[in-house]
């Protein structure tokens, strides 16, 4: 009788995948690019599907985590993150002790969508807030108000409440 053993990977300890080695990217022939079909179809269509109405607070909370992974601690940062990931072209026409507005172009998830009647960047509002968090040191929140594939706005506008 032949008695199977594991492989040496297979005994390994199983590591979370942070940030860091997520962004380790090696693809000689294809570049570091990938569709943006391709995390539309992963986060609107496969997400919806597997989860159902829960998808967008899933979203969000994912977002929300990652957005504090980062570790950023100036606003800054977080723009020239948006504009190396080609997120979206990120303004921020309000900015108080409380509040923030965060205005998204181009948006990576819906821009140049027909409109489905809600709002669809809930990835993007937990990533703001856990930003914003990591930023102040202060609970955030933010909600979508404005979509540009969802509702037909010009940019995806989030409404954010600090502390």
């Amino acid at each position: 009788m032949t008695v199977a053993t594991a492989s040496p990977v297979a005994a390994e300890k199983r590591m979370p995948i942070d940030v860091a080695n997520a962004l380790k990217i090696a693809r000689p022939s294809l570049g570091n690019d990938a569709g943006v079909a391709l995390f539309r179809l992963l986060r609107l269509v496969a997400l919806e599907d597997i989860i159902g109405r829960g998808a967008a607070g899933t979203a969000y909370v994912a977002g929300k985590k990652l957005g504090l992974a980062l570790g950023i601690t100036k606003l800054e940062d977080f723009l020239a993150l948006c504009a190396q990931l080609k997120i979206g072209i990120i303004k921020v026409p309000k900015l108080t002790a409380s509040k923030l507005r965060v205005d998204v172009y181009e948006c990576v998830t819906c821009a140049g969508m027909s409109r489905v009647g809600r709002t669809l960047c809930h990835l993007e509002g937990g990533m703001i807030a856990g930003v914003v968090e990591s930023v102040t040191k202060k609970k955030a929140r933010a909600l979508e108000v404005t979509c540009i594939g969802g509702l037909g706005d010009d940019a995806c506008g989030f409404d954010v409440s600090i502390g």
